[in-house]
């Protein structure tokens, strides 16, 4: 019984060591969560600001009156975790990263042959441009040729001229045609000469019959050509913009006025012939490279008849840095379709090439350089790559790819206007 009685007063003494354990433990907790709690209070408190709500650069601490206005600042509750309102996470610089599910496609790489597009201008042929001079002195009396672009026809007179001094100095000659008109063994240093000074076969003829010297001659063009002055350089004429140099110019003079004296060997004007042409190109620069000389060009006429004239490239001007290169082609106009001064369009057949292409829609053009979407596992990294010739609907690409890289199909579709990935 005793040892019964033992064992009860044991488990009564640790039972009450429990309760007064158990006791503790609840006081102290709760003077922690008190205390937490009034920190949090007074956290919150101190927190708190007041502005004004006509003038939100006006910030209090504690409750009062705008010192601008004098309306009583207003309570402002501050997010104790705000969010990232510049929404860094989802819009970045094009140059950055992009996540999307748009189609991709890969480069591939063809040998195609290239027709580059090309503008330009028709020029005169300066190979076929002949200067008029004078074959003897004296006075004009009549001037055949007075407008600049007049069109001149072979055999058409271009003026008159007085000039004693011919008979004077070779009156000899002409005598020696009269002695002996049949023999023109004896007679051909004379006629020769005649040639020379620019007498037709029907003028030196007439020398047989010439009782005394004729002082006034005519003088004939032995070409077909538009008339221009002696001093007309097309090279310059037509770089200044002045494609309607016939309309401009045909009220303009050449020089040789009725009353004018000259002299043997003097410049008078120049022809050129209305049947070599030469087309100036203008080609973009990085397009040039797959140029060769005698490569196939197509000229369109642009005119009703739809007509278009075959040539071939003739000259490809030096690098220079700009954006477009001139290329030069020679042809000849049979129809007179073309005339100097006239814009036309010309494709150039080039031969086949061997590049990496894209579809244009796959290039981001951003100023200084141009990029397209790379796809990265899940997400598309903007790269910067270098192109080349644009041919139809499809470009070359240089540089900054290969063939593996998996490239968005539509690369407009992951900027915006501001160049900001949507």
């Amino acid at each position: 019984m005793k040892n019964r009685k033992v064992i009860v007063n044991t488990i009564l003494l640790l039972m009450l060591l429990m309760l007064l354990i158990g006791v503790f433990l609840s006081c102290t907790g709760k003077k922690v969560i008190d205390k937490d709690s009034q920190n949090n209070s007074e956290n919150m408190s101190s927190m708190k600001q007041y502005v004004c709500s006509m003038h939100p650069q006006v910030v209090k601490d504690k409750p009062g009156d705008c010192p601008l206005c004098g309306m009583s600042l207003i309570e402002k509750t501050v997010d104790v975790n705000p969010a990232d309102s510049t929404l860094n996470d989802v819009v970045t610089p094009v140059n950055e990263s992009v996540l999307s599910t748009i189609t991709t496609i890969n480069p591939t790489t063809e040998n195609r042959p290239i027709i580059v597009e090309a503008s330009g201008i028709v020029n005169f042929d300066t190979r076929k441009i002949r200067m008029i001079s004078a074959r003897f002195g004296g006075l004009v009396e009549k001037s055949y040729v007075k407008s600049q672009f007049q069109r001149i026809k072979k055999g058409q007179p271009i003026f008159q001229i007085y000039c004693p001094d011919i008979y004077t100095e070779h009156w000899n000659y002409v005598k020696l045609i009269q002695m002996y008109p049949d023999q023109d063994n004896l007679t051909v240093e004379a006629r020769e000469w005649f040639k020379y000074i620019g007498l037709t076969s029907a003028q030196i003829e007439s020398l047989k019959h010439t009782v005394k010297p004729d002082y006034h001659l005519t003088v004939y063009c032995d070409c077909d050509g538009y008339a221009v002055p002696a001093d007309f350089d097309p090279e310059k004429y037509y770089s200044t913009g002045n494609n309607d140099g016939y309309n401009q110019a045909v009220s303009k003079g050449i020089g040789l006025n009725d009353g004018i004296t000259v002299e043997s060997g003097a410049p008078l004007f120049k022809i050129v012939d209305v049947k070599s042409l030469r087309a100036d190109l203008k080609v973009k620069t990085e397009e040039v490279r797959l140029l060769r000389k005698g490569q196939k060009v197509i000229i369109s006429a642009n005119t009703t008849s739809g007509k278009k004239i075959e040539t071939s490239v003739s000259q490809i001007e030096p690098l220079n840095g700009g954006v477009f290169q001139l290329v030069k082609v020679y042809f000849s106009d049979k129809d007179g379709i073309l005339f100097p001064g006239r814009q036309i369009q010309a494709n150039i057949h080039t031969d086949k090439n061997e590049s990496i292409w894209l579809p244009e829609t796959t290039v981001v053009n951003l100023g200084q350089h141009k990029s397209v979407f790379v796809k990265h596992k899940n997400k598309f990294m903007a790269t910067v790559i270098k192109t080349g010739i644009h041919n139809g609907s499809k470009i070359e690409i240089l540089s900054g790819i290969d063939k593996s890289s998996n490239v968005a199909l539509n690369a407009s579709l992951l900027i915006d206007s501001d160049g900001l990935i949507k």
